[in-house]
């Protein structure tokens, strides 16, 4: 087995890859190794022929994934106690990786050393650094460092006032050449992948410090390397654009100011909504009285019989019209983190709140106002509202979105909890993305990860994870395994004033829950007392209605799809629906014919369940004969009493083929939310979002 993993990320420079093999093989490397070459986006095999000659494991990247990334597949590929990340433009000189190595074998502490490097031409290369400041930045990334180049806080960032013969633990060093422990890769983890390229040394340094590992200088270990220093041409180079969205990405996760930003996230972003609808409201007024005062100007003999009123006479009335629509909005969860997210809930919500401010408004224009207002001015300021607070927060959730695409203002979440709860978060991730957190985990029965802390208590490991890795919300997720660690850690990370999201044995139950309280001196949850059943008379008129409508409009289109594709196109697929029965519904088998590709019709061949009452236009997601096997106990012993829906949110395509592409666990909880929270404005927003992902599906096929 070796002992060494020399791990090389290339990236079309297939002459410094070649040079790069041949000393690595000229050097005679004493301690067992091997080298694995992870190629990113290559324009022919050049590489892959020289990996061949020198005995070089070779992996393949169609596209560039990015630096960090390429060297976390190569140390998964890897088979050695160390891994030697070394850049293509790296020298390594007889001695030198046996050197790094035997510091690591005598210093256990050590979790990540580097050689002292030479450029090319004999000299010596700085590249041991201190960790960068606000001042540090200025000085190496703008026109400052020219004015002031012998600053000492450019000085002390290089440490060019040290002997560079010494051994000696510093902040961190350029990753053109690291050798690093297995172990503390374990421990601290892989490089962040959310580095493309630029900085990620410097973050991997700074995590191994502050979990405890030491990062050393070891100045008898000597390469060359010909530092290229893209990231310093040019003004606006694409390496230097690189390295300043890498050098914010960077301060964005480290940042103390941006850390207690992010642990109040919530409250600021509710401060901010609030704040630009107050600012968009005094727009609509404006454009609303600028509207009534061109009409006058426009239409003869209006401003004659209806003058228009000097602004100044809606003094009062525009805080007083801002005031109740804050407050409707407030009282209607507008400001909340879950209407924020979905457009649809919101759009709804703010038409309900919207016309609640308009007859408050123009009520009160006739009962208190003693001044003379123009009310078809007041009665076009909520239309123009509507429209401009959701063009405002649409662009405020797009902006939001980009920044979070970007895998910037991510909300570092520690996860605590049982090893297969873990993997089952992380399945839920990478189905569905970051949902705005970076998350970080620890198992419960994990006692063998952060050895390296001072303190060996397990609450007090985890209360440390919480600090040095700048986590913003905590979420516990109990069980019985862990049932006394969990009643010691939950008093101290309370008092830590992180927010903890708590995740109880029993989960499913709490999504009926509508109260939490006090039950004899106990904490308790209340639930039930709600009805489980969606069986409005007038849902069932309207989809009765609809149903009879879409049969008669689309049989012209039915009777062609038949010709087009024959009597097969039909299929009959089982299903459990309401209160678990079983059911079986009739689909097109295929997106193809005259019918199916009309997006109204595409589930035609289901609308006589709609008639009979088992189906419904919108309704709760069905379940395969497996799935519902596989559901929890309680589910299938209380099945909700709810037709089964064409549309659903899970719906990602077509009817027949719900079931089989959601998360597994994700039907039967969503099915409990949607008849615990089922109205009628409810239905509308899932119809809307349901036609605007189509809509949006006809265009990416397009």
């Amino acid at each position: 087995m070796p002992v060494v993993s020399i791990l090389i990320v290339h990236f079309r420079t297939p002459e410094l890859l070649e040079t790069c093999l041949g000393h690595i093989a000229a050097a005679g490397i004493k301690v067992p190794s091997e080298t694995i070459v992870v190629d990113n986006a290559p324009l022919d095999d050049a590489a892959a022929h020289i990996c061949e000659r020198f005995g070089a494991r070779y992996i393949l990247n169609r596209e560039n994934i990015g630096y960090g990334r390429a060297v976390n597949q190569g140390m998964d590929a890897a088979q050695g106690t160390y891994f030697l990340i070394l850049n293509p433009d790296v020298e390594v000189r007889s001695g030198s990786v046996e050197a790094l190595a035997a510091h690591l074998d005598e210093h256990p502490g050590a979790g990540l050393v580097g050689p002292k490097l030479f450029s090319p031409d004999g000299s010596l290369q700085y590249s041991a650094r201190t960790f960068y400041t606000l001042k540090t930045v200025l000085l190496r990334r703008t026109f400052l460092g020219r004015v002031f180049p012998n600053s000492p806080t450019l000085r002390e960032h290089l440490m060019l006032d040290w002997d560079h013969n010494d051994v000696r633990e510093v902040d961190w060093m350029l990753g053109g050449a690291l050798l690093v422990r297995r172990e503390a890769v374990d421990d601290v983890g892989g490089m962040d992948e959310r580095f493309f390229l630029y900085f990620e040394d410097v973050d991997w340094c700074n995590r191994m410090k502050r979990r405890g590992w030491q990062v050393v200088y070891v100045s008898h270990a000597e390469m060359v390397h010909a530092h290229q220093r893209a990231s310093a041409r040019g003004f606006l180079s694409p390496g230097k654009r690189m390295h300043i969205e890498s050098a914010l990405r960077f301060y964005e996760k480290w940042s103390l100011v941006l850390y207690l930003w992010k642990k109040k996230s919530t409250e600021l972003r509710a401060t901010g909504t609030v704040l630009t609808d107050i600012l968009v409201l005094s727009i609509a007024f404006l454009a609303a009285y600028f509207t009534r005062f061109l009409l006058g100007t426009w239409i003869p003999g209006w401003s004659a019989a209806k003058p228009v009123f000097a602004l100044k006479v809606y003094a009062r009335f525009i805080p007083f019209a801002d005031l109740v629509a804050i407050g409707t909005f407030y009282f209607l969860g507008l400001y909340r983190g879950e209407v924020w997210r979905d457009r649809w809930r919101e759009f709804l919500q703010l038409l309900k709140g919207i016309s609640i401010v308009s007859v408050v408004v123009m009520a009160s224009t006739f009962l208190f106002t003693t001044r003379p207002l123009s009310r078809f001015t007041i009665l076009l300021f909520f239309p123009y509202s509507l429209i401009l607070l959701v063009l405002a927060r649409e662009l405020l959730r797009r902006l939001v979105r980009e920044v979070r695409g970007r895998k910037l203002h991510l909300r570092r979440l520690a996860v605590f909890a049982s090893q297969p709860r873990i993997e089952q978060l992380k399945g839920r991730f990478a189905e569905h993305g970051t949902f705005g957190y970076e998350p970080l985990y620890l198992a419960h029965d994990d006692e063998t990860r952060h050895v390296r802390d001072k303190a060996a208590d397990p609450v007090e490991r985890r209360l440390r994870f919480v600090e040095n890795e700048r986590i913003a919300e905590i979420a516990v997720f109990d069980g019985v395994e862990d049932r006394r660690l969990i009643d010691d850690l939950m008093p101290s990370l309370l008092a830590s004033g992180v927010p903890v999201i708590y995740v109880p044995r029993g989960e499913t139950f709490l999504l009926e829950a509508h109260r939490i309280g006090d039950f004899m001196g106990f904490g308790a949850v209340s639930m039930g007392g709600r009805s489980q059943v969606v069986g409005h008379w007038l849902k069932r008129a309207l989809d009765t209605i609809a149903a009879l409508v879409l049969l008669l409009l689309g049989l012209p289109f039915h009777l062609a799809q038949l010709l087009a594709a024959g009597p097969g196109c039909v299929v009959t697929r089982p299903f459990i629906g309401r209160r678990g029965q079983r059911l079986s519904v009739r689909t097109y088998r295929s997106s193809e014919g005259p019918a199916a590709r009309i997006p109204g019709l595409k589930n035609y061949p289901a609308l006589t369940g709609v008639l009979s009452g088992a189906l419904s236009f919108v309704g709760i997601a069905p379940l395969t004969p497996e799935q519902w096997e596989a559901a929890d106990r309680a589910y299938r012993h209380n099945p909700p009493d709810a037709p089964v829906g064409i549309v659903t949110e899970l719906a990602k395509a077509p009817f027949g083929e719900v079931a089989g592409v959601a998360h597994e666990g994700q039907i039967p909880a969503y099915n409990r939310r949607y008849v615990t929270g089922w109205s009628l404005s409810e239905d509308l927003r899932i119809l809307l979002k349901a036609v605007y992902r189509a809509k949006g599906k006809e265009r990416d096929e397009e």
